[in-house]
């Protein structure tokens, strides 16, 4: 007799599954007795036992055609964040239902972006490709442009169903292994492993070649890139505060300008276009934390968009104020200094932060760049090379001219908590204390929700090193509360 799971195992609706199947195609048309949705629904039952295994359409039907699309996706990502495994089931030919910005079809699938936050979020990740697998040109580009995260796809071996669930039960047995055994498994390869890694990858083998966003993959498609679509998702981002769904939104506005390649257009709003989402992509990727050189990193994307602005220079110079063309230094610094923090090699860390430097000293020399950011910039950096004293310097300059430009107390706030950080880092305990408390009470009249973490994050160590244990602690909590609403992980 066989046992109805779904019956004796209902999960709750807080129930985090820790491997997520990658959605399909939910057209109207779609036969139920489909093999691919027939499949799926064996995983959950049979692989997954209904438990393990998240299954969109199963665990929570939803009427895709009424639901907010950008809502939908939020609650995918969430689930996919949460899982350990990220399966994908590789079957017929669709590159999968389109998301829709306001009644509009994206460029993006609901498919492509799982995939994507998988990628970016580093999941361990298996492909099974189920033997009718005859993927249509989208799907093979979107493989193709994602094949720093999934290589070898086209090889992949040819399973049947029973194939595919017993894989997936192996998987599913692995895990719960894991999970008895956790207090004796070694604490996983720290981020900064992964971070040397790629850099020893990706700029000591090549020579220091630069990076660039998605390695300058684009797409050729009909029509070209829907402005309507763009406009609505700067609309959208405008009002965004948390890191995570910012990136995501970004993530469709980029495949929407993938029709239009940055390297073959010349259509001046196009590239501004360009120039504005990587930017962006940049700025909510630094708080997410996407630092390494990687094609989905922020320096990546700034790299982008220094060669963008260079092509806006000989293009438009006459036409753009000077900030529309500056080269990205102080942007390009803050990301190779993210780096280099995180690289335990000690030659490699001095390089990348002598390159940040050299980003410094060339936007410095430009007109309309923020001088005072770009200071505060040279300070962390100089700090990190051990030449306290000089990153003293700094910041005491970026406090004097931030009080004389009557400046916002969030950014007054962000200068005393980077001086009094240099302070404990000079020796000068009581007097780091003070600065960062009184920076913090600043940042809380209006900052952004990224510098206040980091703020709060400098008065926990501040606390914690004048021996102040509870009130370290507390103030870590706040600031690990902040970077989890925001998603600010970063900070944390």
């Amino acid at each position: 007799m066989q046992i109805n799971l779904k019956k004796h195992y209902a999960p709750s609706k807080n129930h985090t599954y820790p491997i997520f199947l990658s959605s399909i195609c939910v057209d109207d048309n779609l036969d139920p007795k489909d093999r691919l949705k027939r499949l799926r629904k064996r995983i959950y039952e049979e692989a997954g036992a209904c438990s393990q295994v998240y299954v969109d359409e199963i665990v929570k039907p939803r009427d895709i055609q009424s639901q907010d699309h950008l809502e939908a996706v939020d609650d995918l990502i969430e689930r996919v964040r949460e899982a350990n495994i990220f399966i994908c089931v590789l079957g017929g030919s669709r590159h999968g239902s389109p998301i829709k910005i306001d009644s509009l079809n994206s460029a993006v699938s609901f498919f492509e972006i799982e995939l994507y936050q998988a990628a970016l979020l580093e999941k361990e990740i298996h492909f099974f490709v189920l033997d009718e697998f005859n993927p249509d040109p989208r799907l093979k580009r979107l493989l193709d442009i994602l094949n720093f995260a999934f290589p070898e796809w086209i090889n992949r071996e040819r399973l049947s169903e029973p194939k595919i669930i017993d894989h997936v039960k192996r998987l599913v047995g692995k895990k719960r292994r894991q999970k008895i055994l956790w207090p004796l498994r070694i604490i996983r390869t720290p981020i900064s492993r992964l971070v040397q890694a790629l850099y020893i990858d990706r700029v000591r083998q090549a020579q220091n070649a630069q990076i660039l966003f998605l390695d300058e993959q684009f797409e050729s498609r009909t029509g070209g890139s829907n402005q309507q679509i763009l406009s609505s998702l700067q609309h959208k981002l405008s009002t965004e505060r948390n890191e995570g769904k910012r990136l995501t939104r970004l993530w469709v506005a980029i495949r929407e300008l993938m029709s239009s390649p940055y390297t073959e257009i010349k259509d001046r709003q196009l590239l501004e276009y360009w120039d504005e989402i990587l930017c962006e992509w940049a700025r909510a990727g630094a708080w997410y934390g996407l630092h390494g050189d990687t094609p989905l990193g922020c320096l990546a994307a700034l790299n982008s968009v220094a060669k963008i602005r260079q092509d806006l220079k000989e293009k438009y110079e006459k036409q753009l104020q000077p900030e529309k063309t500056i080269y990205p230094g102080g942007a390009l610094a803050s990301a190779k200094y993210s780096i280099a923090k995180r690289l335990f090699v000690k030659s490699d860390r001095a390089a990348r932060l002598n390159e940040a430097l050299d980003d410094i000293k060339i936007s410095l020399k430009e007109t309309g760049s923020d001088k005072t950011n770009l200071i505060a910039i040279r300070g962390s950096i100089l700090r990190q090379l051990g030449k306290t004293t000089e990153s003293i310097k700094d910041y005491k300059e970026v406090l004097k001219q931030r009080e004389e430009q009557s400046a916002s107390d969030s950014s007054i706030g962000e200068a005393l908590s980077e001086l009094g950080f240099g302070f404990l880092r000079q020796g000068h305990l009581l007097k780091g204390l003070q600065y960062t408390k009184d920076g913090v009470h600043y940042m809380r009249n209006g900052t952004t929700a990224g510098f206040l973490a980091r703020g709060l994050k400098k008065l926990s160590l501040a606390y914690l090193a004048n021996g102040r244990l509870i009130k370290a602690y507390d103030t870590w909590q706040e600031c690990k509360k902040i970077a989890i609403r925001h998603e600010t992980f970063d900070q944390i």
